[in-house]
């Protein structure tokens, strides 16, 4: 059984994440999967991994349990998550499970849940999951109804591919382009598309490893040796993924990483010429995206943090783009319809393709402004209620939004400052952003 009171263990609607073997392990693991099985409508199930160390032993779990429940499995996999969603919607299956913990360490695993559609589980999935989990029902059916298991890897990453050119459109970089996998995901699927997209590539660290060869968030500070890459090859960009490949970092074409921030209003700067609509980030994302937004004369809408709590409020406001500044770019109109970073890179390169001028001079014409993100160790979940009332004291003439932890914002949306609790680990996650980093860090000192 899985033991929930673990601070390690986390339970979201994208599905729950928790270190092997304490929170997650080969015992606990088909109870899990025979719920979510439970939750579906009848028809196949498409299974993909990271390459975490316990990612094939999971994925062969997985396989097994859905197997003997009946149900014919599509294993896709080393493959994106945005990958095995849009596989998921192309092939009208009845869902998927993603094995990763994404940018979690190494230690840890997790099934991320997606519905037929191709979305994660909502609100009201995720809750009859957890009733379905409650009351075990193990029906395992009988030696005449065991499922068959395909392999559909190099199919799932045609299709994936496919699917972002379909709204990209196809076109010829010309580029140099150097890209970091972190020994994942990635490492087809990126090299696929770029060349597709007439790019020289230069990867590091683009064999499967069952390690991860740099930290796996790909922040700026974890991105020297893709900088090196860039500089010794003179490219015009560098891409630096997270182990599921659905978040995305950047490096200009001096080496200079730009921060996971700058990744979704650089995309917004290419595709939202081409789109009729509006924008949808979350409550933790650059106020940048807001700039580009109304370049274009777009409205930006915030919402909860969570991949599924954009893509809700994208369908609700008919947006054009979206995402979250970790990297995440949402395009509505590739079959992923969430975090997907190679849809990212199609983006930005067709930006510098359009432009023809350096990404540092494109970038120099987004403001300037600062941001710092910090995090807290929780050891009460109580405390975080005093800390919103301390923080509601210190910050009385800004404008308050409590829909996700408490976000405080002043006129004209900055500065801003936002605290909530992790969904992924036992912290606070504390971020702000102001116009220059003097009044940045002064924000979290009156916060201190």
């Amino acid at each position: 059984m899985l033991n929930f009171s673990s601070p390690t263990l986390k339970v979201s609607i994208s599905g729950l994440r928790g270190v092997f073997p304490d929170d997650l392990n080969a015992g606990n693991l088909p109870q899990l999967l025979e719920a979510f099985s439970r939750t579906l409508p009848p028809g196949d199930i498409a299974i993909a991994r990271d390459n975490r160390p316990t990612g094939q032993a999971f994925l062969s779990i997985a396989a097994g349990v859905f197997a003997s429940l009946g149900r014919n499995v599509h294993n896709l996999g080393l493959l994106p998550t945005p990958g095995i969603k849009a596989y998921t919607k192309m092939n009208n299956l009845a869902g998927a499970v993603m094995v990763s913990a994404s940018h979690n360490p190494v230690v840890y695993n997790g099934l991320k849940f997606i519905r037929s559609e191709g979305f994660f589980f909502d609100e009201e999935l995720n809750n009859q999951f957890l009733r379905n989990l409650s009351s075990p029902n193990f029906s395992w059916g009988n030696p005449k109804s065991i499922g068959t298991i395909y392999d559909k890897t190099k199919e799932a990453i045609d299709l994936y591919i496919q699917s972002i050119l379909n709204s990209t459109g196809m076109f010829h970089s010309g580029l140099c382009v150097a890209i970091d996998p972190v020994g994942s995901c990635a490492i087809g699927s990126a090299p696929a598309l770029l060349q597709k997209l007439g790019a020289r590539v230069v990867t590091i660290h683009g064999q499967e490893t069952n390690y991860f060869p740099r930290p796996p968030e790909p922040t700026a500070d974890a991105l020297s040796d893709l900088s090196e890459a860039v500089r010794n090859n003179n490219c015009n960009i560098g891409f630096a993924f997270d182990p599921d490949a659905d978040r995305l970092s950047i490096v200009d074409e001096n080496g200079n990483p730009l921060g996971e921030e700058y990744t979704l209003p650089l995309a917004l700067l290419a595709a939202l010429p081409e789109r009729e609509g509006n924008v949808v980030v979350n409550l933790s994302t650059s106020h940048l995206n807001q700039f580009v937004a109304e370049k274009f004369g777009r409205t930006l809408y915030r919402s909860k943090v969570g991949e599924a709590n954009v893509v809700s409020d994208m369908i609700a406001h008919s947006a054009a783009f979206g995402g979250e500044g970790n990297g995440g770019v949402i395009d509505p109109h590739i079959d992923s319809f969430g975090r997907d970073a190679l849809a990212g890179v199609a983006w930005i390169l067709k930006l510098l393709a359009r432009e023809n001028k350096p990404l540092s001079k494109i970038v120099s014409t987004l403001p300037s402004l600062a941001m710092e993100k910090s995090k807290l160790a929780l050891k009460d979940p109580l405390e975080i209620h005093h800390l919103y009332e301390k923080a509601r004291d210190v910050f009385p003439d800004f404008t308050a939004n409590t829909s996700d932890g408490l976000h405080l914002s002043a006129t004209g949306g900055l500065p801003w400052i936002h605290i909530r609790p992790s969904n992924t680990e036992p912290i606070v996650r504390i971020m702000a952003e102001g116009a220059t980093p003097e009044e940045t860090a002064s924000l979290i000192e009156r916060l201190k």
